[in-house]
């Protein structure tokens, strides 16, 4: 699917929170230890990276979305946040699944329903950024 201009910045945003995601299933996969030492290898600065990119799509276009696209928007961020906090392998591991899954709604879902909804204004308001 092509994707405004007004959204790739975000989108490629997306790709790497993908594979942060994956990365992390993978080290998961390897067992706790592995785990937990990329964890806390990556954590603040994927924190760091992921506050950023809520703020910009929070400030950017979440007084645009409306209805289940907005609670799931504001839901999904709560989660995210919460959850770069834990220490725990389950916490993370959830985490990641969380992430794939809120980028995947994001592009999948949010994305298109702005674009067709509010692309003007979606231009204007991410062109300010």
């Amino acid at each position: 699917m092509k994707r405004s201009s007004a959204l790739l910045p975000l989108s490629r945003e997306h790709h790497q929170a993908l594979v942060a995601a994956k990365r992390i299933q993978d080290k998961a996969a390897q067992g706790q230890p592995a785990l937990l030492d990329y964890w806390f290898s990556i954590r603040e600065e994927l924190a760091d990276e992921l506050n950023q990119h809520f703020l910009e799509e929070e400030n950017g276009f979440g007084h645009l979305l409306t209805g289940d696209i907005k609670q799931r928007f504001e839901s999904d961020h709560q989660t995210l946040r919460q959850l770069l906090e834990t220490d725990q392998h389950d916490e993370i591991v959830r985490f990641a699944e969380q992430l794939r899954d809120h980028v995947r709604f994001e592009e999948r879902e949010m994305f298109s329903w702005l674009e067709q909804k509010h692309l003007p204004t979606l231009s204007q308001q991410l062109s300010r950024r």
